[in-house]
């Protein structure tokens, strides 16, 4: 009763029936305080000037196009493998740093250059795997890289953008060529690249493809003769000096004559026996045999001599 009485006399205080009505706010702090929760949200992003997007397309261009102009450059399968690997790197880190806002009309635009340029990345990472082996030179790798998906996809976007502003698919895609056709350029069966003199000769049999075998100073990458074979064809290398010879084969498609190898499917080997022409003829079969009587060693192609 004590406590009701209390309420009662706090009531009457406030000045009347009136006042007894009227609810009571409170600031204070307590279990029986009632208090307003204020929330607030951040502002959606401002959409990004037309001129701001397109600088970012530059930024874009600018970026990949020294990128892709090393794996042109590129004079050793290392080197092009190098260039490949950062092109594909530094185009899965524009994709994705791609802006969140641009302009309403190229928004759909964005989404497919973010997946054209994760696939650039893929493709670069694609040919680079392939260097060595099914592209061995910085011609062939670059013909096969545009003719790849990822080339197809970035070039596909920017004709996509040109129908908005013909300004911003030259500057995304403004250094990329258009696909590169393979070349298939061969010498003619038995052509002597690499002369010599003496009495004995090598008669090379050839059911594979196209080849060049070097014979050089036991032990050393130095050339002494070689020859050009085609596929399934057969040809006799004269005029060999009467001494040992190691002897190394190189095969492939598409003989390039400034960088003396085959662009593409290279491969290459050398015969684990040496090679007497002091006072004996030889004959060379190129076909895997089992059983057969020469077995040879397959090298990497930094470790093949010039012809």
């Amino acid at each position: 009763m004590a406590g009701v009485l209390l309420v009662g006399s706090l009531a009457a205080c406030g000045g009347g029936s009136s006042s007894a009505s009227s609810p009571n706010y409170s600031t204070g702090s307590g279990s029986s305080d009632t208090s307003a929760e204020v929330t607030t949200s951040s502002p959606s992003p401002t959409t990004m000037s037309s001129a701001a997007y397109a600088q970012s397309l530059t930024a874009i261009g600018t970026e990949l196009a020294p990128d892709f102009q090393a794996v042109a450059n590129s004079h050793s399968t290392d080197d092009v493998k190098s260039a490949l690997t950062k092109l594909s790197a530094d185009a899965q880190t524009l994709s994705d740093g791609l802006p969140s806002n641009p302009p309403d009309p190229l928004s759909p635009s964005t989404t497919q250059l973010a997946q054209a340029l994760r696939d650039f990345s893929t493709s670069a990472n694609t040919t680079a795997s392939d260097v060595g082996s099914a592209v061995c030179t910085s011609a062939s790798a670059l013909a096969e890289f545009t003719r790849s998906a990822g080339a197809t996809s970035l070039r596909g976007v920017a004709t996509s953008l040109n129908s908005v502003d013909p300004t911003l698919g030259k500057d995304l895609a403004g250094f990329l060529p258009a696909p590169i056709a393979d070349q298939n350029r061969q010498l003619g069966n038995g052509q002597v690249l690499r002369h010599s003199s003496g009495p004995g000769s090598l008669t090379v049999k050839n059911s594979g493809t196209d080849a060049i075998v070097t014979l050089t100073k036991v032990g050393t990458k130095t050339p002494v003769a070689s020859v050009y074979v085609r596929a399934n064809a057969d040809t006799t290398l004269s005029d060999i000096p009467g001494s040992t010879f190691d002897i190394y084969v190189s095969s492939g498609s598409d003989w390039d004559s400034a960088s003396q190898k085959f662009s593409r499917q290279c491969s290459y080997q050398k015969t684990d026996s040496t090679w007497d022409f002091s006072d004996s003829d030889w004959t060379l079969t190129l076909t895997q045999q089992i059983n057969g009587n020469l077995s040879v060693s397959t090298l990497n192609p930094g470790d093949a001599p010039n012809p």
